[in-house]
């Protein structure tokens, strides 16, 4: 099975501004992301994704997306399962979760955290960035704080509209 990191980042490598706002990302990367998820059937979140996403737009979020497997990962022992979701604790169990049902890809739409949880148990496979055409002089990063070095090699270098570009990387392991 293959786990693919999808995220629309500033020119820079945020996901959001420092309080999760995404107000510079086009509506057009939400399309993306719904049609992403509609052909591979999965996406994997964390918890913090998940619940600012859920605030932020409460009439069209997450629980809008038809798919098989909506997965959020989450240490927190307090957190409660929404209904239509699949919670586990590591990244290495939704990865299983996938792989008994029989998925191809595992679509990974994390946080800097989730991503780097990712990165550091070796479960990513390839990298796929919609770049928007903003800096943001604070935010979130793609990649969050842990120590990480990864080598990729570019598959596929898209143009978009709204002056986006969206880069595929395969990851070198």
């Amino acid at each position: 099975m293959k786990i693919v990191q999808s995220n629309a980042i500033s020119v820079n490598g945020m996901i959001a501004r420092e309080n999760g706002d995404e107000d510079w990302l086009p509506s057009e990367g939400w399309d993306e992301f719904v049609a992403d998820v509609a052909q591979y059937g999965n996406f994997i979140m964390g918890r913090e994704t998940y619940e600012l996403v859920m605030k932020r737009y409460p009439n069209y979020n997450f629980d809008n997306v038809e798919c098989n497997y909506k997965i959020i990962v989450t240490k927190s022992r307090n957190f409660i399962k929404p209904d239509g979701y699949v919670v586990v604790g590591s990244p290495e169990a939704a990865v299983d979760i996938l792989e008994q049902k029989g998925n191809e890809i595992g679509l990974l739409v994390g946080g800097g955290r989730l991503n780097s949880s990712f990165y550091a148990a070796g479960l990513i496979d390839e990298v796929w960035l919609t770049v928007c055409p903003t800096i943001l002089g604070e935010g979130r990063s793609f990649i969050g704080t842990q120590d990480l070095e990864v080598d990729l090699k570019l598959i596929d270098a898209i143009k978009l509209s709204k002056d986006r570009v969206q880069l595929k990387y395969t990851v070198i392991k």
